[in-house]
């Protein structure tokens, strides 16, 4: 027996069958930049028992058989359920899959109250239990294997334990993409690039091989070998964009089509695609496979103002620059013409963008992964309110907490029906244009809010605290312990000193450096998990679900910004425009604003901060089409000549473009040169040029994306309409699907008339006046008593006059 040691990151886990028990495999990188995988035999799967314990219901229990498997033990144990210590059963069981089994068998018993953690995946448990983070380094002493896995080092361990080691170890990271046409929905072109240089694009056909274009003979050929140069380059991480619902999808259904196997793991399996929801996830055992569209998707999109979040936009906004400029019908001549260059080049800079992209996504993927404990797979496809979830199940683990239950579907769908209740409050804004405007708003709001007033399910209407009206939630009948720590506030309390510590160190650390840049983004996730924890009290699909929890924080949110807006009024300034956590307040100067922040701070509790954000010359709060003024719909200039702008069209992602830049235009104008007359004459310049057919086909396209089946849709909007005319043509059209489109002239409806971008020889010069420019021109222009037939029509002066507010 050749003895073995070796210090490594790990990069992914999962686990297989030896000898019908369940194998742990650790992937990774050591510290020596070599593969390895490590094995680990000596983790037995278990869930939780509640029950009256007797020794007639544990002998029972062990002579359940199912499948000629028993249980293997039975310990009786102490855990927390909500707080509060209860004794309860753990059974372990032989496989993974017989937990579900054995649970099944247990459920119904009369003496059994309730079973507990059946539903935890096998290797995210071995993870929990074991102490063990993704993208960390351990230490790990065993035996040396042969096996038949293409790694540098297997080693079957023996012992496994965690090492205090900064940073990750230089990975390979390979970017792929493929091109499509709809001639028998072919495969015509894949490219590949990595981070060390190699690039290829592979196609079929007819054609003379070319610098870094590889012809071969057919599609079938073509996949095997790309698959051929996944295995030779050996890349740690694959990336992609939509490659979870697109990319790997196709090329699995073709190789299924041309009967090969398409091999790219390390231990010689295929893809196995991993069922989310709706969609699945596709797991290269051995490489971790990012599909940098979900992170987005997920995480960052909320942060983007790109339209919408294809590889175009995303890319121009993240990278400053795009695609190469080609339309479908472009691909095909080319196609059809052998025209390899401009495929390869098209096809090619998706590869690098991807590859781009994932410099910046993938270090913002491991921190995340660090603090919730979970694999970059999982966590790259994980939404705000999962991440919250498993960090609190590996917390819950820690503080010997039973995890709670997920719900059952009918539980999910009680939640989802209930009524809503008050959210944060709103004094609607003073519509036109103000000045000297300070805007402040509360540090974490909600976060600071569970901590301060300790809001979680078990401190919630406590005996102990009864009556003290220090613990009453202000127009509440309900209270919560301020004795004994929470479970979830001494979590999210954990997480704003660890993010306060990160950045401390920023403080003095340079910025261009990579440690710099590794605190940046390990605060980043700590925060994005901070600020996800109230929507996860809320989240009908959350095992620590509580309305009464969220509703509270709700609760506690108004009563204190209505208190910061009671201090303001009595100093004598004018409060413009509140809204749950932000507050607009009409200042002198900054130092009169930090003045006014320091007697507020004073006399906030617990972690419960102010801030003050900045001072703004001039801003714009707009009516909404009831006559009142719109939540969150404001434009601000700052002192440095800066436009920020909020809830109009210029940051939808639902309107064409010549709406959004006429509507930019009309902000910049009043906020600029205070000149509403000047702005109107800029709308109607905009008509008479899309009258003359002036306006370039690019800025009348309107894009929306398909959140559903096609036939769940009960109307047939414009986009739906598109999406079939699409699908007839042959195009691959599915759920998520982002569709270009632009409203032609003719007779009919507008669904009728919409028409895919790429197809539509002219457009509906009205439609976009009526629909478009002049209701995105009025969210604005109607503070000033503007109205459309005003700006159709007639020539109406106004000045500013009246509409400043000092």
């Amino acid at each position: 027996m050749q003895r073995a040691a070796a210090k490594l990151c790990i990069l992914g886990i999962d686990y297989f069958m030896r000898e019908d028990k369940p194998v742990v495999r650790i992937w990774g990188k050591t510290d020596k930049g070599e593969s390895i995988v490590v094995f680990d035999s000596g983790f037995v799967p278990y869930f939780y028992i509640e029950a009256e314990t007797t020794p007639e219901l544990k002998r029972e229990l062990e002579n359940i058989e199912i499948g000629g498997q028993k249980i293997l033990r039975i310990e009786e144990v102490e855990k927390k359920i909500y707080g509060k210590p209860t004794k309860l059963l753990k059974v372990y069981v032989q496989k993974a899959a017989d937990v579900s089994k054995f649970r099944d068998a247990v459920k119904d018993r009369k003496d059994v109250k309730e079973e507990y953690e059946y539903s935890i995946s096998f290797y995210k448990r071995y993870l929990i239990d074991k102490g063990l983070i993704p993208v960390e380094w351990i230490e790990v002493r065993g035996e040396k294997k042969q096996e038949e896995i293409d790694a540098d080092t297997v080693i079957e361990a023996d012992e496994i334990k965690r090492i205090e080691k900064e940073g990750y170890p230089e990975l390979r990271v390979l970017a792929f993409d493929i091109e499509c046409i709809e001639e028998d929905d072919k495969i015509i072109a894949i490219s590949v690039m990595d981070n060390s240089g190699y690039k290829k694009v592979l196609t079929h056909g007819k054609a003379k091989k070319t610098r870094n274009i590889e012809v071969l003979k057919g599609e079938k050929e073509m996949i095997e070998r790309f698959a051929d140069i996944v295995r030779k380059r050996d890349p740690d991480i694959i990336v992609g964009y939509n490659t979870d619902r697109y990319d790997f999808i196709k090329l699995t259904e073709k190789a299924d089509k041309h009967k090969t196997k398409f091999i790219l793991s390390r231990d010689g399996s295929e893809i196995v695609f991993k069922r989310r929801g709706r969609i699945s996830s596709a797991y290269v055992a051995g490489r971790l496979h990012l599909d940098i569209y979900d992170f987005i998707e997920h995480i960052l999109g909320s942060t983007l103002s790109s339209e919408i979040l294809t590889l175009d936009m995303v890319s121009k906004e993240l990278l400053g620059k795009g695609k190469e400029k080609m339309t479908w019908e472009d691909i095909e001549k080319a196609w059809k013409k052998r025209d390899l260059k401009k495929i390869a080049k098209y096809c090619l800079k998706d590869s690098e963008l991807a590859l781009e992209l994932s410099k910046y996504i993938i270090p913002q993927v491991f921190e995340l992964s660090r603090v919730v404990g979970q694999t970059p797979f999982d966590v790259a496809r994980m939404t705000y309110s999962q991440l919250v979830e498993w960090l609190l199940i590996r917390r819950a683990f820690e503080e010997n907490e039973i995890i709670p239950n997920t719900p059952k579907y009918d539980e999910i769908e009680r939640r989802r029906k209930a009524p809503p209740y008050t959210g944060g409050y709103v004094q609607l804004p003073k519509p036109g244009i103000h000045k000297k405007i300070a805007l402040f708003d509360f540090q974490s709001l909600y976060p600071s809010i569970t901590i301060t007033h300790n809001i979680s399910p078990e401190t919630l209407n406590c005996k102990c605290c009864e009556g003290n009206p220090k613990a009453k939630v202000p127009g509440e009948e309900h209270h919560f312990c301020l004795k004994k720590k929470g479970f979830i506030p001494k979590i999210i309390e954990e997480l704003i000193k660890k993010r306060n510590e990160l950045k401390e160190k920023m403080k003095h650390v340079k910025r261009d450096t990579p440690y710099y840049k590794s605190l940046y983004n390990r605060q980043y996730a700590v925060k994005i998990l901070t600020n996800s924890s109230y929507g996860y009290y809320a989240y009908p699909g959350s095992r620590w679900y509580s309305r009464v929890c969220a509703q509270s924080i709700a609760a506690w949110g108004r009563y204190y910004i209505k208190r910061v807006m009671e201090m303001a009024e009595k100093e004598g300034v004018d409060v413009i425009y509140g809204d749950t956590d932000s507050l607009f307040i009409i200042m002198r100067n900054k130092e009169h604003a930090k003045r006014f922040l320091s007697r507020v701070n004073k006399s906030l509790p617990g972690v419960m901060e102010l801030e003050f954000r900045d001072m703004y010359k001039t801003g714009i709060f707009v009516p909404s089409k009831t006559g009142t003024a719109a939540k969150k719909k404001y434009a601000l200039l700052d002192y440095k000549g800066n436009i920020v702008v909020r809830g109009f069209e210029k940051v939808r992602r639902d309107w064409a473009g010549i709406a959004k830049k006429t509507q930019e235009k009309v902000i910049e104008i009043i906020l600029k040169e205070g000149s509403p007359e000047k702005a109107v004459k800029i709308v109607k310049e905009t008509i008479k040029k899309l009258r003359e057919g002036k306006i370039k086909k690019q800025d009348l396209i309107i894009y929306t994306q398909l959140t559903k089946e096609l036939g769940e849709y009960e109307a047939i909007s414009p986009h739906v309409a598109v999406a079939k005319k699409l699908i007839e043509s042959g195009r691959n059209i599915r759920t998520g699907s982002t569709i270009r489109y632009v409203i032609t002239s003719g007779e009919g409806s507008i669904s009728f008339r919409a028409e895919p971008a790429e197809f539509a020889g002219d457009y509906d010069p009205e439609y976009y006046i009526r629909n478009q420019v002049v209701p995105a021109a009025l969210r604005v222009l109607s503070a000033f008593g503007y109205t459309e037939k005003d700006i159709l029509e007639d020539k109406k002066k106004f000045s500013l006059e009246g509409f400043f507010r000092r």
